[in-house]
């Protein structure tokens, strides 16, 4: 029986697959937009697929479909189009791929800080939403908005701060408040009418 050879190539490609050295997600960001959506970091199956909240038991794309925030259905393959259709533009605060986002200690959150604001100095937008609580408790813990979603009492590089909590499949649970924050976001940023106006 002939032994199975390892080559070269198949060395490298085992490596291309270790999520540490996946390439990351590039930032989607240009000036002037009006709204940043902040991730802890890149997951691995976006990274895989070239696009932000790209697995597919993410609800991150319908429940920004139905928002208000754009006006047709979108998914994770619009990601690219939306800095200049709509103003929407995404980062994360650790560009580090990972698996799962709490393998990302909060010291690296902190760490990463100055260059994340450093981006959104550079988009200038109107509102950043950040889709996960942990990363913005990290970065403000004199606010913490676990519990509190939408709108946060700060600014980041003159930016309104709003938090939802994670549209990931394992946050089921709270897919009506996400869907409900970035109504409100919608809302604030002009793109829907308020519950309480009449069409």
């Amino acid at each position: 029986m002939t032994p199975t050879r390892t080559t070269r190539s198949s060395r490298v490609s085992a490596a291309a697959e270790a999520p540490g050295r996946l390439r990351t997600l590039p930032d989607l960001l240009r000036p002037g937009l009006e709204l940043v959506f902040v991730g802890i970091n890149p997951g691995e199956r976006s990274a895989r697929l070239g696009h932000y909240y790209g697995h597919p038991g993410n609800a991150f794309w319908p429940a920004l479909s139905a928002s208000g925030l754009v006006p047709r259905d979108v998914g994770p393959e619009d990601d690219r189009r939306l800095p200049l259709d709509y103003g929407i533009g995404f980062t994360d605060v650790v560009k580090r791929v990972q698996t799962d986002s709490t393998r990302v200690a909060d010291a690296e959150l902190r760490a990463s800080a100055p260059a994340f604001r450093r981006r959104i100095a550079y988009a200038s937008p109107r509102a950043v939403c950040f889709t996960t609580t942990r990363a913005f408790d990290v970065l403000h813990p004199r606010v913490r908005a676990s519990g509190t979603w939408g709108r946060q009492p700060v600014q980041i590089a003159g930016a309104e701060a709003w938090v939802m909590p994670s549209t990931s499949g394992r946050a089921a649970g709270y897919r009506a408040d996400a869907q409900r924050v970035l109504r409100e976001l919608a809302v604030a940023l002009g793109r829907r009418e308020s519950a309480g106006a009449t069409s």
